[in-house]
């Protein structure tokens, strides 16, 4: 009976608040608010709709709550607000993931740099036919000193020892590729 009594007076509620100009006013102003929030989900940034959204949804419980609204009124409307904004930002995160919004311009995937740059990257081009000498063996990464200087080298899958004359073959990326330097005879 209780419960009866608990659901009818949630129930009588809960129709003031669609019947009541006061509470229209309040629903409107909520309507207005979570579409605004909605409208921001799907536009970068925090801007106007954003704001305003709020402000218009924190117009509409506030002023619900200091408007002789009673707690089931209140609640209802947080828990209505609550459940719309959750609902819409999850069709915005699943939209700019897998749905329409990923194929737009407002959702960025580039980056202002190439794909392939890299701020320590090193540029070996210039060692290329440069000959030197195996510092330690290569089997097949080691390092190799060329013009004075030691690099991490790596051969073409063969066994290079220790002080071996060699040349450098080509680079790749950061790898510098070294073979044996044939002797002239």
């Amino acid at each position: 009976m209780a419960i009866n009594m608990l659901l009818s007076s949630w129930g009588s509620e809960i129709a003031k608040l669609f019947t009541t100009p006061n509470y229209i006013i309040c629903l409107v102003c909520l309507a207005i608010g979570l579409t605004l929030c909605a409208i921001e989900c799907f536009i970068p940034g925090f801007g106007v709709c954003g704001i305003t959204g709020i402000l218009f949804c924190v117009f509409s419980i506030a002023y619900l709550l200091f408007s002789d609204g009673t707690l089931p009124q209140f609640l209802f409307m947080l828990g209505i607000s609550i459940i719309i904004i959750a609902i819409v930002l999850l069709i915005a995160v699943r939209s700019a993931r897998f749905g329409l919004l990923s194929k737009s311009p407002l959702v960025q995937k580039d980056t202002a740099l190439p794909q392939d740059f890299s701020e320590n990257e090193k540029n070996y081009q210039f060692l290329v036919g440069k000959v030197g000498k195996t510092e330690t063996t290569c089997k097949p990464i080691g390092k190799a000193v060329v013009d004075g200087i030691s690099y991490s080298v790596i051969t073409n899958g063969e066994y290079l020892p220790k002080d071996t004359n060699i040349v450098v073959a080509e680079v790749d990326g950061t790898s510098i590729i070294i073979k044996q330097k044939e002797e002239n005879i």
